[in-house]
Parts: structure tokens; C-alpha cells; sequence
């Protein structure tokens, strides 16, 4: 079933935005996504940023997570405000 993830972060004197939106913008231009992972939204506004991804699966979206842990760390990024997942019960692309 697939399984949807959110992650959000929220702005403080501490966040650098532009290098996140950089980050976020080169993570757009990736030639192949990861494996399981079925669409991706990245959006930044005055109050924060949020990534949106639809995985195949709730076991892809772990697999990314714990692979792509040791670049998160390095990237010295702050933890985000909120995190969660649910399975998607409707995936609608028009």
C-alpha cells in the first residue's frame, strides 16, 4: 500500500533558508529517485518548509530514511518540527 511522508521545518535566526532551498532545489534535479519513491513535493514559505513524498511502500520510505540518515547529518541541518506518515488511501495525479 503506499505510504506517504511528511516532513516540516520551521524558520528560526538559526536556519539558513537559502541553503535549504538550495538543497531542496538539487534533490529536483536528481537523475533517478530513489527506489520506491512515487512523487515528491518541496515547498518553502515565510514560516517554514515542508516535504511531501508517496512511496510504494512504508518499508521504501524506511529504507530511504536510513540511508539517506548519514547526509542529513552532515548536512547540518536543524531537526524538523514535525515529522509523520501515513498510509495513502487515495493517490489522485491529475
Amino acid at each position: 500500500m503506499p505510504y506517504c511522508t511528511i516532513v516540516e521545518f520551521e524558520w528560526d535566526e538559526t536556519f539558513d533558508r537559502e541553503r535549504f532551498a538550495s538543497m531542496a532545489g538539487d534533490a529536483d534535479g536528481e537523475e533517478t529517485p530513489p527506489a520506491g519513491r512515487l512523487s515528491r513535493i518541496a515547498g518553502i514559505d515565510d514560516k517554514g518548509a515542508r516535504m511531501i513524498e508517496v512511496w510504494r511502500s512504508s518499508d521504501d520510505a524506511r529504507a530511504f530514511a536510513e540511508q539517506s540518515a548519514p547526509f542529513i547529518a552532515s548536512a547540518q541541518l536543524p531537526a524538523p518540527s514535525r515529522v509523520f506518515g501515513f498510509e495513502v488511501t487515495s493517490y489522485v495525479v491529475s
